[in-house]
């Protein structure tokens, strides 16, 4: 049902939830991205609403600006390729995410994935602070192995390949070890998801394997649902951990503290629209902590 819907049914969606919700609206991609801003938003003035996809919420934004009828909407969108194979939407009311998406920049947050590989750990093997469990070797252990998903899912963007690396099976792809990527064997993946078959793309590896050694902010590339998958990898070969890439994503969307969310660009850019609607967008910490105890 909700895939059908598109831009200018959000848009009829949004005036008929402004006849009963004088807020600022903040379209977001999806329920989970609601589920982490509403924790540190200023809900007497704003609220977050799901548009159930990037390009619904695109869509009814330029309706909101090609017309007069509704004031006060927003969006915070995963950046995808913008700035890199797209422009995106350039205006003030629409900031895109620091990374790939809002779970990848929960991932690079200060503190959330160490703190997951500690309280997963099941045989006391994770210290904080020693060798391979530092927030820096987690990063790149996970990019290490979401990297080649990330720049394939690039490339056939670019290239125009239609490859299928939607939701990408890692554990599928990553060797015994699971310390690296079988090259051959995710392309293989990819195109048979496609319906296509590798003889389709006889210089994608050799491809692949040049835009991986010369690839530079690597983190760009990566999306949240690849670095969880990575961590998942890592974690019960490192640590024993047991949880699965969900339960991983959901721990660490609960797990983001206020103090790693202001040092997004997400927290900053959204700044600006208060000089718009006169009110904060983000409660303030004060707030926020005397909410805490009293719930």
């Amino acid at each position: 049902m909700f895939d059908d819907l598109d831009a200018d049914d959000l848009y009829a969606e949004l005036i008929m939830l402004r006849a009963n919700d004088t807020r600022a609206f903040i379209l977001v991609e999806g329920s989970a991205d609601c589920a982490v801003f509403d924790r540190f938003i200023n809900a007497e003035n704003f609220t977050t609403v799901p548009a159930l996809g990037k390009q619904r919420a695109q869509g009814a934004i330029a309706r909101v600006h090609d017309s007069d009828q509704l004031a006060a909407v927003y969006a915070i969108l995963d950046r995808d390729w913008v700035g890199m194979l797209e422009n995106g939407m350039d205006h003030h009311t629409v900031i895109y995410t620091d990374f790939y998406d809002l779970d990848s920049c929960i991932f690079f947050a200060p503190h959330v994935y160490e703190a997951l590989a500690a309280s997963y750990c099941t045989d006391l093997s994770f210290r904080h602070g020693a060798v391979g469990c530092t927030q820096e070797d987690i990063n790149a252990a996970c990019v290490h192995l979401a990297l080649p998903v990330g720049l394939l899912r690039f490339i056939s963007q670019r290239d125009g390949l239609a490859l299928n690396l939607r939701d990408f099976p890692l554990t599928e792809v990553a060797r015994n070890n699971a310390g690296s990527i079988n090259l051959t064997a995710l392309i293989t993946l990819a195109c048979k998801r496609a319906g296509k078959e590798p003889e389709d793309h006889p210089g994608l590896l050799a491809l692949l394997q040049a835009e991986l050694a010369r690839v530079t902010e690597r983190e760009q590339y990566c999306s949240g649902h690849d670095l969880a998958k990575a961590f998942s990898l890592v974690a019960k070969r490192r640590w024993a951990v047991k949880a699965g890439h969900n339960v991983i994503e959901r721990s660490a969307r609960a797990a983001l503290s206020r103090d790693a969310f202001e040092q997004t660009s997400i927290y900053r850019d959204c700044m600006r629209w208060a000089s718009s609607e006169g009110e904060a967008v983000w409660t303030d910490s004060l707030t926020l902590s005397r909410n805490s105890h009293t719930e």
